[in-house]
């Protein structure tokens, strides 16, 4: 355990060196967030026709901001593959005292407690536009999280595909779309799309910021979901790992 909470502080200090030497990027990537969210808010009301204070499109607005916490989420597995392997340092990874497999973990929980920080602040920034009709609830937060083991299932077999597949990044694009339909699926009350990876968790989350009591059904149904993918995804990456392995084409470009 004193080992892993090492290597858990090591990464963090690795994330915090990497945004203030790329400050400039990480400025641009805060602005390109907000400036999607302030898009999308116009979109949504000049194509309906409605004004922000009719309460049409706050669902919808809530859902954008899952999607950024699914999004990140989805594709943090593969985004640390690729990386790695553009760096030439993913051979190193391997010779680690942890696994791949437990390092990129480490960093997905790390990439987590940001994202669900960033997933409060555009909750209650949506909470003001909306005059308190969206709120950042507890029960939303809480199913968001729920869910994630899921999207990390997804994110593990991204990761384990970029092991194989030269320019992984096509892999990560091809993926948006699919994040995009899981979180704005109707799932919620439980429906036949409630299998599907995060869509209940995702729908249940925007049910519960616009004040909808859930059923408790749902909590069971979003953590058996989340497990199954997980392990789906886990298992997907092993596989290809050791394909990797076998071929001899780990952290190949």
């Amino acid at each position: 355990m004193t080992r892993l909470w090492r290597h858990a502080l090591n990464e963090a200090r690795r994330d915090l060196w990497l945004a203030r030497r790329y400050w400039v990027e990480t400025l641009l990537g805060l602005g390109f967030v907000s400036s999607l969210f302030g898009g999308l808010v116009y979109a949504v009301l000049k194509a309906s026709g409605q004004s922000l204070d009719s309460g049409r499109a706050d669902g919808l607005i809530a859902g954008f901001a899952l999607w950024l916490f699914a999004s990140g989420a989805a594709h943090a597995a593969s985004k640390e593959i690729i990386e790695e392997t553009r760096q030439r340092t993913l051979e190193q990874l391997n010779l680690a005292p942890l696994s791949l497999e437990a390092l990129i973990a480490i960093r997905l929980v790390l990439g987590l407690a940001v994202g669900l920080g960033l997933l409060v602040l555009s909750l209650l920034l949506i909470g003001l536009l909306t005059d308190g009709r969206v709120q950042v609830s507890s029960g939303a937060l809480a199913l968001a999280l729920l869910g994630c083991p899921s999207l990390a299932g997804i994110g593990y077999a991204l990761a384990g595909l970029s092991l194989l597949v030269k320019r992984g990044e096509l892999l990560m694009v091809a993926a948006y779309p699919l994040v995009i339909a899981l979180v704005s699926l109707p799932a919620y009350p439980v429906s036949g799309l409630a299998w599907l990876p995060y869509a209940l968790a995702a729908a249940g989350a925007r049910a519960a910021a616009t004040g909808s009591l859930l059923s408790a059904e749902v909590w069971g149904w979003v953590a058996l979901n989340s497990g199954a993918w997980l392990a789906l995804g886990l298992l997907c990456f092993r596989a290809c790992l050791a394909r990797a392995r076998r071929l001899g084409v780990l952290g190949h470009l």
